[in-house]
């Protein structure tokens, strides 16, 4: 093969990839980003939180697993609830303490817009459930 050759095959396959490449999905200038996750306290369940559609965010709840106590799912609606939650513990110290308390991360994704809640109970998995538990409500408002 010639040089010329050669040029002239690597530049119509050059031209091929680049139309193939633009042939994709379109790409806008300043289209929405991924809606930002939201993250979620016992302060929360007093008033309706706004959660976006498409995006995971993250609810924490003291606990202390270590007492054989953890957070429950009692009822989701229209949420999708990751589980097992995850459990954070950062002492002060920087050096864990077995029976410190933590931090229960629990992961929410809404499942379409509207109104969505949660229902969690505080206790032993291995007892029943009783009026003495404590449950936390939240209701949230998926958008």
């Amino acid at each position: 093969m010639t040089t010329s050759g050669f040029i002239m095959t690597n530049t119509l396959l050059l031209a091929a990839v680049v139309a193939a490449l633009s042939a994709g999905a379109p790409v806008h200038a300043g289209a929405a980003a991924d809606p930002a996750p939201v993250v979620l306290s016992e302060a929360d369940a007093v008033k309706p939180a706004v959660l976006p559609v498409g995006a995971t965010s993250t609810l924490r709840l003291e606990s202390n697993p270590s007492t054989g106590f953890g957070w429950q799912v009692l009822e989701a609606r229209n949420l999708r609830v990751e589980e097992p939650f995850a459990i954070e513990q950062a002492p002060a110290s920087g050096v864990p303490i077995v029976g410190a308390p933590g931090t229960a991360v629990i992961r929410i994704t809404p499942r379409g817009k509207g109104s969505a809640s949660l229902a969690l109970v505080y206790k032993q998995p291995w007892m029943e459930t009783t009026s003495d538990d404590r449950v936390m409500h939240f209701v949230f408002d998926a958008q």
